[in-house]
């Protein structure tokens, strides 16, 4: 038989200091059933504790699950895109899922209200829309699925094996989330439909402990031409007299955190411009020739001030 190893692990505990056991991790999972007795049931329906391979030192704390049969279960898929994304968040793109039975909300973590999916399937990722798959600004794309869980070996876990463990869902206790957040191992998923797409606003860019690149202007002019494509169509003029409302943020150095996706032309960068900061949902994509802007040392400080 194929196995499936499940884990719950820690980040270093920066912030509290407590040593879990086995059974308080199992009452943790029960709690995310928010006290519904038939989401508690589903849970030891399809899960089964590993008692003796529990471990605990000063970085992390394991504790095994074993899957007693395979499930099949409908959801919200979502696939996310956000640049503003901390040291506790997944990444700057992760994918999550959503069961639509209320009886496996053990499967949805408090922090990202559904369990982060921790596969990727390519028909589904050739489904995505090109802003969000090529040009990958920010935003969000669902899809309803059907979701199948099942006894999966994941080589990563191979030197685990003579301990009997399996991997299908996580826990991650952490000092960030405090244990509400779950991770997920598909054997396969099947999409029903497209749900939804949404590209973000201003905030899903902001985050300056990544490496994140603002502009302001840096000419002589009264305006800045924004282009299509480098030398091509006119999109917007940008005006020196709105420069302290304005934000230009460099998609290509974005990308990076995602992608190595070279740059098209040394001399024009890919932007996206917010002509007003506080209508953080207005913002137009294009190209500005380098030697028309120059970066903005302080993202916040701007912000907050109002002026360079």
């Amino acid at each position: 038989m194929k196995k499936l190893i499940f884990i719950f692990t820690t980040l270093p505990l920066f912030v509290f200091a407590k040593t879990y056991s086995c059974d308080e991790l199992l009452n943790d999972m029960n709690n995310s059933c928010n006290g519904s007795s038939s989401c508690i049931d589903t849970f030891h329906k399809y899960f089964e504790i590993i008692s003796d391979t529990c471990t605990y030192n000063e970085a992390e704390h394991f504790a095994y699950y074993k899957l007693l049969e395979p499930v099949t279960l409908k959801g919200t898929l979502k696939y996310v895109i956000d640049y503003s994304a901390s040291a506790c968040s997944p990444d700057v793109r992760y994918t999550i899922f959503t069961p639509d039975d209320e009886d496996f909300n053990f499967l949805t973590g408090q922090e990202y209200n559904g369990a982060l999916v921790k596969k990727s399937f390519k028909d589904i990722e050739n489904m995505l829309p090109k802003w969000f798959k090529e040009t990958m600004l920010a935003g969000s794309v669902s899809f309803n699925v059907e979701l199948t869980l099942d006894n999966i070996k994941d080589e990563y876990y191979a030197t685990y094996e003579n301990r009997n463990i399996y991997k299908g869902l996580s826990q991650n206790i952490s000092a960030c989330n405090f244990g509400d957040e779950r991770e997920i191992y598909p054997k396969s998923i099947k999409v029903l439909g497209k749900e939804s797409e949404e590209k973000a606003g201003l905030s899903s860019y902001i985050y300056v402990e990544t490496s994140m690149i603002y502009y302001t202007l840096n000419t002589e002019d009264d305006y800045v031409n924004m282009r299509e494509t480098p030398n091509g169509k006119i999109l917007s003029k940008i005006y020196q007299s709105n420069i302290n409302n304005i934000v230009i943020v460099d998609l290509e150095q974005a990308r990076k955190n995602i992608s190595d996706k070279k740059s098209i032309n040394d001399k024009w960068v890919q932007v996206i411009y917010f002509p007003d900061k506080e209508d953080e949902e207005n913002f137009i994509l294009g190209y500005i020739h380098k030697s028309q802007i120059k970066q903005i040392d302080d993202i916040y400080k701007f912000l907050n001030n109002g002026s360079l």
